[in-house]
């Protein structure tokens, strides 16, 4: 009877580890980040840029500018970890890193989230079609008013660099 149980109480262990690496977000679902965004209604070289797929890792940057001046910068690292975890960390404008886990991906929208975080608390990537994407920043619970949006459409990397 010990042996039965023992089977199932096993056999529970395996299929419960096999459902969740089932369910773990796949970092290739957000390949399609990959390259260069220039914000919609910003000067040239405001946006984002992401690196290629490699090694289960993709590294991001963004940049606001304002009179021709950075306002603002951030690095990011997105990683598949080997426990399936797909992680964002934010380093924002030289603050410490911020890590989002992610809560829904799918070939079309990355959601990272961190309740812990005082602002924001979630991160959103929504691709429109090939050439435009949404990027939203929020809390958890659903205010407007602490929410902002960042649409961005697709560029040439060369063109992402700002004229003098």
């Amino acid at each position: 009877m010990r042996i039965g149980r023992s089977l199932i109480a096993f056999s529970l262990v395996i299929t419960g580890t096999f459902a969740q690496a089932g369910n773990a977000a796949d970092i290739n679902h957000v390949a399609w980040l990959s390259g260069c965004w220039q914000l919609d209604g910003q000067p040239p070289g405001s946006g984002e840029q992401w690196s290629t797929l490699a090694g289960d890792t993709m590294l991001g940057t963004s940049r606001s500018l304002q009179a021709h001046r950075t306002a603002s910068f951030e690095f990011m690292l997105l990683r598949q970890h080997d426990d399936g975890r797909l992680v964002l960390t934010a380093l924002p404008s030289g603050r410490n890193a911020t890590e989002f886990n992610a809560t829904r991906v799918d070939p079309n929208e990355a959601v990272f989230e961190n309740p812990d975080n005082d602002f924001p608390q979630r991160i959103r990537y929504h691709r429109i079609d090939d050439q435009r994407a949404l990027a939203r920043i929020d809390i958890a619970r659903e205010d407007p008013a602490q929410s902002a949006d960042f649409p961005m459409h697709r560029v040439r990397c060369s063109e992402a660099e700002p004229s003098r």
